[in-house]
């Protein structure tokens, strides 16, 4: 038997263990990446769950279970039977007989059930024994007594209960196991006394010791399975971190802790792995947490209820819910539990009917998550319902009675996380609708702003430019006999501003992707003497074309590199010393593996100084020194902008005074 023991404790620990792990080490990544990305994952987890607390749940009478006979009560009012004395043969009439289950209710009566254990055929060893199994774990004073078919009228006593240590116990499960022994294959009448301060309820099962080792591993690993689940679901609520920000998932994080410290404490985990050797902490902690459960489950629905903006009924429900809790949360301290217990569980039961009224009025206001807490509530209501009238004595105690108050809880909870779920998912949506929108106007804001810094800088460079040749113009217009070189002037002034109205209508046609490429065959050398003709400095001017057939030659637009090279080349020219030379060289050159042509203008720097090499192409750019001389301070930045539609590139350098601009253009 020691063996038996070791091994049923070792299989069901290692069971239980083994089913959380793995089932929150999957699930917490799982139910974290369904929160994140949305719920079909989560769904479909959901309902490995529910299939394993159903299974978990379910009455199950497989091999190895044998069913016990003649199953009859005795009220025992002021506790002073003993098992001698409602053993009396004249006695036997007073039991009432109970096939289906006993419970009682919350009282404090002690029970004394009778029933007959008939005897299981011999073992491999020739013993014939069985284990007899007493649920639920929260019973507080439980006797068996066993008849001794060699010596009627005596007893095999044993003693169990949560008013003792878990450690103490016959076998170490989170129900009450006890061993009987049969020396022949005469049955043999069993006898329990119960006494509790909560629902007084009894669900008795007779097992061959194989079996029920077997049957409790995989109860243990299937209720690990659910817990795991559970736990998963809680870190990852706590990794997505919406607590620390929304009050409602503060609530329902706080409310499924109470629910799952409740459920550990019904199924007798918390006896066998919490405090198994502090019989106090283990006998008060149903009560406890079942009114906990009820008290942060009613300020979570008040919250995703929008309870606030209920009718007045509703509220009220709400409120002396919350009262009748907290007022009674002492209670299980005190031993009256079974008092407070008769209208608290009942009135839990109320307000989840007006919650769930409250849940059809927010589906008809096309709320979203309306559907979900009506079926939260449902469920709630399915458990409850089926619970509490075993737990007051209506019913008789079948498992799945007996566990569908801790079942709906859980279920509902399922039902919650799917909606929190969809929430996120829509606060998500909005938030990244809202951070569009933000963007979208931040973008509007700056294009508003870059656009009227532009109209600025425009309206500066053309007052500032027209501002010295109009002056020429008029003193030109104002003179009775105007000379030949205030003529001259004149002249020079109508020509700088047809220059600057050039470029600005080039800069419109450049940047409005106007323009179109005609690409066609182009000499470069022939493009700069056909400049050079027009030019009045053109003395000034060194042109170099390296020899070669084709050297000159490059694949372009002819108006667009016209352009290109007469804004170059007025800039040499300009910003120049007047009797300085500028060097224009033109030569085959390849940038990687594409041929083409090197055209380098060099110039010596005039009074405008030498300008920023980082910054020269900017459009309105002029160095500090230009600003005496007319100019957009568009030219090269238009050149910059054409190269780049003919498919080539510039730069600028410098070295010891001389600019030098170098051009390549493909082939």
């Amino acid at each position: 038997m020691v063996f038996l023991k070791r091994s049923f404790a070792a299989v069901a620990a290692v069971a239980a263990v083994a089913a959380i792990a793995a089932v929150a080490a999957v699930a917490v990544f799982a139910i974290a990446a369904a929160v994140a990305t949305g719920t079909a994952l989560l769904r479909r987890a959901v309902g490995l769950c529910v299939l394993a607390l159903c299974v978990w749940a379910a009455p199950s009478h497989g091999a190895g279970e044998w069913a016990i006979a003649d199953l009859a009560v005795l009220a025992d009012p002021a506790g002073t039977e003993s098992v001698e004395s409602v053993s009396q043969s004249g006695r036997a009439a007073e039991f009432k007989p109970v096939p289906n289950g006993f419970a009682a209710g919350f009282t404090r009566t002690v029970h004394w059930l009778r029933f007959t254990l008939p005897a299981p055929p011999p073992n491999a060893q020739g013993v014939r024994e069985l284990l007899l199994e007493i649920h639920p774990p929260y019973l507080d004073d439980v006797r068996l007594h066993v008849s001794q078919p060699q010596a009627p009228g005596t007893f095999d006593v044993r003693h169990a209960g949560d008013l003792l240590p878990h450690a103490a116990k016959e076998y170490p499960s989170r129900a009450f196991v006890f061993r009987v022994g049969f020396d022949d294959a005469r049955p043999r009448t069993a006898y329990v006394r119960l006494q509790t301060s909560s629902s007084s309820v009894l669900a008795v099962r007779a097992w061959e010791p194989s079996a029920f080792v077997a049957h409790a591993a995989l109860e243990y690993a299937l209720l690990g399975g659910s817990f795991g689940f559970f736990l998963a679901a809680l870190l990852a609520n706590l990794w997505q971190g919406l607590w620390l920000r929304e009050a409602l998932h503060r609530r329902y994080l706080a409310y499924m802790v109470a629910v799952l410290a409740n459920a550990a404490g019904i199924n007798g985990w918390v006896a066998e792995f919490v405090f198994p050797t502090s019989a106090h902490w283990a006998n008060h902690w149903v009560p406890v947490w079942v009114l906990l459960s009820i008290f942060f489950g009613t300020r979570f629905y008040m919250l995703a209820l929008d309870m606030a903006h209920a009718p007045a009924w509703m509220r009220w429900f709400y409120r002396v819910q919350i009262g009748v809790v907290v007022a009674c949360l002492p209670a299980p301290f005190f031993d009256y539990y079974p008092e407070v217990a008769r209208f608290a569980l009942p009135l839990a039961t109320l307000t989840l009917m007006a919650g769930a009224a409250r849940s059809v009025q927010l589906w008809r206001q096309q709320n979203g998550h309306g559907k979900t807490l009506l079926l939260a509530h449902v469920l709630s209501l399915v458990g409850s319902l089926s619970a509490i009238p075993t737990l007051v004595g209506l019913l008789p105690s079948q498992p799945w009675l007996l566990y569908g108050y801790q079942l709906g809880p859980l279920f509902s909870l399922l039902a919650l996380q799917l909606m929190l779920s969809q929430r996120f998912q829509s606060m998500r949506t909005k938030l990244n609708r809202a951070q569009l929108d933000a963007s979208l106007a931040q973008a509007a804001t700056r294009y508003e702003r870059e656009a009227r810094e532009e109209q600025r800088h425009f309206l500066s460079m053309l007052t500032h430019e027209l501002k010295t040749p109009l002056s020429v113009i008029r003193m030109r217009q104002g003179a009775v006999a105007p000379t030949a070189r205030m003529q001259a002037h004149a002249k020079q002034a109508v020509a700088d501003i047809d220059a600057i109205v050039e470029r600005c209508a080039m800069v419109s046609l450049v940047e409005s992707t106007a323009s179109h490429v005609a690409w066609v065959p182009c000499r470069v050398d022939e493009l700069l003497h056909e400049l050079l003709a027009q030019q009045p400095a053109a003395h000034r001017v060194a042109c170099q074309v390296a020899d070669g057939e084709g050297a000159a030659t490059v694949q372009s637009d002819a108006l667009l590199l016209r352009t290109v090279l007469g804004n170059l080349l007025d800039n040499a020219l300009k910003y120049s010393p007047p009797d300085s030379t500028v060097r224009i060289g033109v030569a085959l050159g390849a940038q990687g593996a594409r041929k083409g042509v090197c055209i380098e203008i060099e110039n010596t720097a005039g009074a405008a100084g030498v300008p920023d090499p980082a910054r020269i192409f900017e459009k309105y750019y002029r160095a500090p020194g230009a600003q005496q001389q007319s100019g957009s301070g568009l030219g090269l930045y238009i050149v910059k902008a054409l190269v780049q539609q003919l498919g080539g590139s510039i730069d600028c350098q410098q070295r010891a005074g001389v600019i030098i601009f170098k051009l390549w253009l493909p082939q």
